[in-house]
């Protein structure tokens, strides 16, 4: 800066306020003593601070008060250099956000300026990623395991069927055999349509791209899932804000997915309530091409933190709920589109399954 800018105290407070509201990342800016001086509007967005006083605040309290974050846990950010990160709970105005806050020191040449400033940003998008690439290593070696199961033990089931088949026809004049006859080879079936299943999960077909109309897919999903909630007493509301009326994605696949997902909200709830399904278009970072988001809300039992990440493991199970492939085939199909999925729950208060999928628009074969 010039001596010029110095002099100018008026203009320099301008350009020094022009500089903090044009920074990507929150900013909160304290005293020696964490007093806030000033926060900037992208830190009132990630905080959610409409409508809270600031001044005199300390910006410990501050953050103990708005994200719920107990007092022992700003100790980092009392120290130069400090750094945490936090989950901000799906109770919040904007849903559940993940947040990296960061402390670093003034360095100023003027020994009347001293303090800190707090930097927040939004790392939901990381941390999504970051659980995706978990779940892909946990899929390799499941996938690996089902293919060696499936060419074990195929063989064998064909035999036991074909023997079975023809144990049953032999027994034909005997009623009381031929039943248990049927009944071996109903149990063999079964097992070889279980194999059939895990060659699907182990190689789920590539998506055949068209163009989808997003409230027409989610509309044929809703009306397969309302004959399943009629009979719980359960409505099936659907409240869309997405901007982008189409996405390119497999229409057959995106409809399992959603599917699935509908069926496992309404596992989880009981007589009444309602589950809802709800569309927006998200931005997760700066240069990044827009998502549809598709939400299922369900009023549930809800999911304990420590297995939300679990949920989507094959053959994963809760005491109260049967374990399958249905979430395992939402993350295959989710990953295959490019996409994201997080899941948000509170025990006794229901679970958000959140699906991102690019909307940036692309070609299908045949477009001009």
């Amino acid at each position: 800066m010039t001596g010029k800018m110095f002099e100018e105290a008026g203009e320099l407070r301008d350009l020094l306020f022009t500089m903090m509201e044009s920074l990507p990342g929150g900013l909160l800016l304290a005293d020696r003593q964490g007093v806030l001086l000033a926060a900037n509007r992208k830190a009132g967005d990630l905080l959610g601070l409409a409508g809270t006083s600031l001044q005199g605040r300390s910006c410990y309290q501050l953050l103990e008060q708005v994200l719920g974050m107990p007092a022992d846990q700003t100790g980092p950010l009392r120290r130069p250099g400090g750094r945490l990160t936090w989950a901000a709970g799906p109770g919040r105005k904007k849903g559940a956000v993940h947040l990296a806050i960061s402390r670093h020191e003034l360095q100023s040449p003027f020994q009347r300026l001293a303090g800190f400033f707090l930097v927040v940003e939004d790392i939901t998008y990381l941390r999504m990623m970051e659980a995706g690439l978990e779940r892909q290593k946990r899929y390799a070696a499941m996938e690996e395991m089902a293919v060696h199961m499936t060419q074990e033990l195929k063989n064998p089931l064909g035999s036991l069927e074909l023997s079975a088949s023809i144990l049953k026809r032999e027994l034909r004049e005997d009623p009381d055999n031929e039943r248990l006859a049927g009944q071996m080879l109903r149990a063999i079936r079964t097992m070889d349509h279980l194999l059939d299943n895990y060659v699907t999960f182990s190689s789920l077909p590539a998506p055949v791209p068209a163009r989808i109309d997003v409230r027409a897919w989610l509309e044929r999903t809703a009306a397969r899932l309302e004959e399943a909630a009629r009979e719980k007493g359960i409505s099936c509301v659907r409240r869309y804000g997405h901007q982008r009326e189409t996405i390119v994605g497999d229409p057959e696949l995106l409809h399992q997915l959603s599917l699935n997902l509908g069926l496992n909200g309404l596992e989880s709830m009981t007589a009444g309530g309602e589950l809802r399904i709800e569309t927006g278009t998200a931005a997760p970072a700066a240069g990044r091409a827009g998502f549809l988001e598709v939400k299922f809300i369900d009023r549930g039992c809800g999911i304990p933190e420590e297995l939300q990440e679990r949920i989507f493991d094959p053959f994963f199970t809760t005491k109260d709920r049967a374990g399958g492939l249905g979430l395992a085939i939402v993350h295959h199909i989710t990953e295959a589109h490019g996409g994201l999925i997080q899941v948000a729950s509170r025990p006794g208060h229901g679970t958000t399954v959140s699906v991102l999928l690019p909307d940036g628009g692309g070609r299908v074969k045949g477009e001009g």
